[in-house]
Parts: C-alpha cells; sequence; structure tokens
C-alpha cells in the first residue's frame, strides 16, 4: 500500500514546468501501480540508451550540454534504475555548482531526495530537500531568477517534503508542508496540481478520523478537477466522498459520488483496477445495508471477487472479503462468513488497523456459533489492536469504534456476550479508556480555543485602537481645528486672545499629529517616536543599530505612546527616557525615568500596565518591569523575529 502512497502523491514532487512533460506517464503508473525500479521497456528507455551512446563516444561536449544529458539521465533512470539516477544526479550536481547555476542545483538535489526517498531512507531524502530549499532562498536574490522560478521550486519541495512526511505517518506536518505547496498552486492557477494536492490533504484528513476537513477538502479538490477537465483527477474526490460517505453509513449522500467515479472507473477497469474494485464494493454495500437488496449485493460482490489479482492491494483485498462476511452474516452462513472474515485479516500478513473491525464481526459469528471463548479471544484481539493503535491513529481509532458498535447485529453481539463477567470487565475498561481520553482531549482543545478566543480579542482591540486613534486624530484636525480657526478670525488682532487661540491652534494639531504619524508608515518607528519624545521639554530619544521597518510598528508605537505619556503624567520625574536598539533578531525599547517609583506587586493592575503586558505578548514581545519607590521606573520592551518579518 505504501508504495501505491508514493507513486500516487509523486506528481507532488515535480515542479510545474516538469509536470506538463511527464503527467501522462506518472498517472499511468498510477494506474498499474509499477514498482519503482521496475523493468524500463518503452520508448524512455530507448531515449536513454541514445543518451549512453552519446556519452560513450567522448566527444568535446560543452559544460551545458553535458548538463541536460546527465538531467535527461537523471530522470530517466528515476523511476527504474536508482543508482543511474544517483550517479548522473551527482555529475549534474558538480557542474550546476561549478557553473553557479542555482535553478538546476536546486533540480538535482530534489532528485536526489526522491532517490533516497524511493528506497526509504527518510532522512537523507529530507536532508537533500532542506538543502534544496536553502539553494532556493539563494534564487530570491539573484536576478536571474523569476518569482515564479522560485515559486516552482518551492512548491515541488514542499510537495516532496510532504510525501515524505506522510509515508512516515506524520501526518499533521505532511498536511502542513502541503497546505504550503497549495498556496503557491492557488496564487498561479495551477489547477491539475490543486487537484491533485487538495485530494491528498483530504485522504490523509480521512485517515485521522477528520471528516469536516476531508470533506473540504474533497470539494476543492473536485472543484479544481472541473476546471482542469481531467477525468481522472475528476474521478479521485468523487471516489473519496463516495467511499467516506458509505463507510459513515450515509449511502444515500454516497450514492451519486459513487455513480460519478463509477462512469470513470468502469471504463478503464484494466488500469484502474483496484479503485474500481473499491467503488463496486460501495455500491454493493449500498445495496446490501440500505436497499436490502440481496441478489445485486451478491452481484456486485462476485464481480469484485472475480477482479482480484495477485497485484491488487492488500487493503482492497481485505475489503472485499471483508463485504463478503457481511454478506453472509445477512444470510446466516456463519461458517462461510467466518472463512471470509479470517481471509479479510489474513489479507495483507500482518495485523492492521482496520483488522479490528473484522474481530468485531468475527466476535459475533462466534457467538452466533455458541464457541463463546473465541469470541472472547476476539474481545481481547479487540482490546489489545484499540491499545497499540491509539497513540499513532488516535482519532481514527475512535472514528472505527463508532463504526465498529454502531449497527443493531454489533449491538446484539454485545448484549449476547454480557453474560460473561470477563467480557464485561473487558469492555467496560475499554469504554473507560476512551471516555478519560476523550475527556483529556476536551479539556485540550477547550484551553486552546480560550486562549485562541482572547488572543482574537486582544488583535482586535489593538485593530480598534488604532482605528480609533486615527478617528480621533481626524476630528481633531478637521472638526475641531476647524472651529478654533474661524473663532480667531472672529477676534481682535493682536490681543491676549488670539495669543492662547493660536497656542490651542498648534497644541491640537500636536496632539492629532502624535496620535498616530504619517512618519511612522512613512519613515518607521525611530522617526516616530522621535518626533513624539521631542514634543516633551523633558522627555530624551536614543537610537542605536540598523534602522529597518518592523512587523506591528503601529502597535509598538501605540504602546510607547502611553507609557511615554503615563510617565509624564504620574511618574513626578525630572527626565523620562526612551532608547531603541535595533540589532538583526530583536528589536528592544527601555521607557526610564528618574520618578518617585512605585510598588510593582501592589500598583501594577491600578496602573493598566496588565493591559500594556497583554498587548506586547499579542504581538509576540516580552516586558518586563525594575522600580522602586523614590529610584523611578524603567519599563523594558523585547520585541524578537525572524529574517522575513
Amino acid at each position: 500500500m505504501q508504495l501505491y502512497i508514493k507513486i500516487k502523491l509523486y506528481l507532488c514532487s515535480m515542479n510545474h514546468a516538469m509536470k506538463q512533460h511527464i503527467i501522462p506517464v506518472l498517472l499511468l503508473l498510477i494506474l498499474v501501480k509499477a514498482p519503482v525500479y521496475g523493468k524500463y521497456s518503452d520508448h524512455r528507455n530507448r531515449h536513454v540508451d541514445s543518451l549512453e551512446i552519446v556519452l560513450s563516444r567522448k566527444q568535446q561536449l560543452t559544460d551545458d550540454e553535458l548538463l541536460k544529458i546527465y538531467k535527461d539521465l537523471m530522470w530517466g533512470y528515476l523511476q527504474t534504475d536508482g543508482k543511474k539516477s544517483t550517479e548522473y544526479a551527482e555529475k549534474a550536481l558538480k557542474i550546476s555548482r561549478k557553473r553557479g547555476y542555482l535553478n538546476s542545483e536546486a533540480d538535482v538535489l530534489r532528485i536526489m531526495g526522491l532517490v533516497a526517498y524511493g528506497g526509504n531512507d527518510y532522512e537523507t531524502a529530507l536532508g537533500y530537500y532542506k538543502e534544496a530549499l536553502e539553494v532556493t532562498e539563494r534564487m530570491k536574490d539573484d536576478e536571474k531568477y523569476s518569482e515564479s522560478d522560485v515559486d516552482d521550486n518551492l512548491s515541488a519541495l514542499y510537495g516532496s517534503i510532504g510525501n515524505l512526511y506522510n509515508m512516515q505517518d506524520k501526518l499533521q506536518l505532511a498536511i502542513a508542508y502541503y497546505q504550503q505547496a497549495l498556496r503557491i498552486f492557488e496564487k498561479y492557477g495551477w489547477q491539475e496540481s490543486m487537484a491533485t494536492l487538495y485530494h491528498n490533504v483530504a485522504e490523509l484528513y480521512n485517515s485521522i478520523g477528520n471528516k469536516s476537513e476531508a470533506e473540504k477538502n474533497y470539494n476543492l479538490s473536485l472543484a479544481a478537477a472541473l476546471c482542469s477537465k481531467d477525468s481522472l483527477l475528476i474521478a479521485l474526490p468523487n471516489k473519496g466522498l463516495g467511499l467516506m460517505y458509505s463507510a459513515g453509513g450515509d449511502f444515500d449522500r454516497a450514492e451519486p459520488y459513487l455513480r460519478e467515479a463509477y462512469g470513470y472507473y468502469s471504463a478503464h477497469k484494466d488500469l484502474e483496477n483496484d479503485a474500481y474494485i473499491e467503488v463496486i464494493n460501495a455500491l454493493g454495500r449500498r445495496q446490501l445495508f440500505k436497499l436490502k437488496n440481496m441478489r445485486e449485493a451478491e452481484r456486485y460482490a462476485e464481480e469484485a471477487m472475480s477482479r482480484l489479482t495477485e497485484d491488487t492491494d492488500a487493503e482492497t483485498v481485505a475489503a472485499v472479503y471483508n463485504f463478503m462476511c457481511e454478506i453472509e452474516m445477512e444470510k446466516k452462513e456463519w461458517r462461510k462468513a467466518l472463512e471470509y472474515a479470517q481471509k479479510s485479516v489474513d489479507a495483507d500478513g500482518e495485523e492492521t488497523y482496520d483488522d479490528i473491525g473484522t474481530y468485531v464481526w468475527m466476535t459475533q459469528i462466534y457467538t452466533e456459533l455458541g464457541e463463546k471463548e473465541k469470541a472472547k479471544e476476539q474481545v481481547v484481539r479487540i482490546y489489545n489492536g484499540m491499545e497499540q493503535f491509539a497513540t499513532m491513529h488516535y482519532q481514527s481509532g475512535i472514528s472505527e469504534m463508532e463504526v465498529a458498535y454502531d449497527t443493531e447485529k454489533k449491538q446484539s453481539a454485545i448484549e449476547q456476550l454480557e453474560k460473561d463477567k470477563k467480557w464485561i470487565m473487558t469492555i467496560l475498561l475499554l469504554v473507560i479508556v476512551v471516555l478519560l481520553t476523550l475527556v483529556i482531549v476536551f479539556v485540550l482543545l477547550w484551553r486552546v480555543v480560550k486562549q485562541k478566543r482572547k488572543q482574537d480579542m486582544i488583535q482586535a482591540q489593538l485593530s480598534g485602537e488604532i482605528n480609533e486613534r486615527i478617528r480621533i486624530s481626524r476630528d481633531l484636525h478637521d472638526r475641531l481645528g476647524g472651529l478654533l480657526t474661524l473663532i480667531r478670525l472672529q477676534l481682535p488682532a493682536g490681543s491676549e486672545t488670539v495669543k492662547l487661540t493660536d497656542e490651542a491652534i498648534q497644541e491640537m494639531r500636536n496632539v492629532a499629529h502624535h496620535l498616530l504619524p504619517a512618519s511612522l508608515k512613512r519613515s518607521g518607528l525611530r522617526v516616530a517616536l522621535r518626533d513624539y519624545c521631542a514634543t516633551f521639554k523633558n522627555v530624551s530619544f536614543a537610537f542605536s543599530g540598523e534602522e529597518r521597518h518592523i512587523k506591528d510598528e503601529e502597535v509598538v508605537y501605540c504602546i510607547v505612546y502611553e507609557l511615554v505619556n503615563n510617565a509624564v503624567k504620574s511618574s513626578g520625574a525630572q527626565h523620562i527616557s526612551v532608547q531603541m536598539e535595533a540589532e538583526p533578531d530583536r528589536t528592544i525599547i527601555y521607557v526610564s525615568d528618574n520618578g518617585k517609583g512605585f510598588d510593582i506587586d501592589a500598583d501594577r493592575e491600578g496602573r493598566g500596565l496588565k493591559n500594556i503586558e497583554e498587548r506586547v505578548k499579542s504581538i509576540g514581545g516580552e516586558m518586563t518591569i525594575t522600580s522602586q519607590q523614590g529610584k523611578g521606573t524603567e519599563i523594558t520592551i523585547e520585541l524578537k523575529y525572524n529574517n522575513n518579518d
């Protein structure tokens, strides 16, 4: 199954330009599930052979000519001979670095990562991908490369890293990288890539039991696929939605999606055998459980059975045998049902999480056959299976249990086994473990939601404060300023009242300007703070470091404005100092005074400092306060940021 997923996700490992030429080949690989390094006998092999002949002639070739040949051979051998692909990739890498071809270097490193990925050497693959990302970052500073060149590489690398984490069952990391690639696909409207990656994200969410996110991403995949008009890409999300709804027992909702998928896969059943089996299996279950049409259900089951081959994916084989088991249970043919259930469990040669559902059926079957000891063995297998897979697949485990105990037949099996005390204790223990886990998850989620709400509220307050400052500044300047000017024009020239009115107009303009100065956006935080401090006789401003715009400058200005204003009004200080230090990875602002100081523990709440501290934290900063009565106060604000901020 992992090999199938690798080939299926492989589309996301290439840049967009390369996809235009390789998509048909990759889709063929998806359909027939060819081995990564299988025998290579089509026209591409002849192309590789011809390139090998060119190299064997020992002609005098330029670096650029050699680079093109090496890269063609690197790609040509990628799916057939990992050793040779790496050999030519290393030669291409040497020339790319010698000539300073960053785009080519990143491309080669990604291929070397893909070879390691195909050989299950995930650590080495990740190393190559990260090195390719570093090279791509350097492309941003090179005028030879456009923004689309950089985005092309990034999208391919994000897809490759997502695939790698997917295969390691680090699903949240996989989703995160897929979503980074998706943002680039959406930016350029690459519909085929969007359709493929949305489908992959949906599959991951579905596998961890997050049905709402799975549904959303399946629908986004379907929308992009319809824009691309690619019939296979349209079939994939239709199949995903149909199988998801069917697995949840919502057969009416599943039916139109399954029919759409059936239209494609029935026309390509020889190439898409596994997918075709999955679809007819789901349609058969609808006939069995929703429509109660045993004849049609058996017809679908017989066709599914007839299409099983040695190449059929183990999970697909297990699903078909499980459906046959369900049919025999409906017919009360318990021995036949048991035979198919055992075949379902044995299909992939090892115990999987999906086997737990089959153990539930086997519990009921043994109960109906009167073999209670064997029924109890199945209960133990259910419990052990849940315990084994709980950590890695918690959410999907909960979903599987809900499905396993949802139907009337499963409930009747439980009621029958309740006569056995040990069985009851096992089930009770399982339920208690699940309930406790749910409670813990609920509490953790509630804390996250609560913190998020608080953060959103603070952000909204900050946004509101900035907007209010803009409004007040405008009102002071336009309304009050205009009114004072009108009054002044009506006063006798040279009078004391005119002088006082002029001072009021100037002071009003200063206040309006410094509430949120235009220089803040134009010249940055340093200039805005310098100008504001200059309005006070006893406030000095000093700056050190390299001047640059930083993140959330408006919020920082408002915070310092309030601290200075508070110090001027209530500290009783003869001098107030504002210092700003700009370092490569942080900015530090000190606001200190030689005033009367205060008891931090006693006065902190009443001075509004808690609110200021929350605003600092909301933009990722830290605030510390040092103060003693009679010795002044110093407040330090530290803002850390990375080079992208």
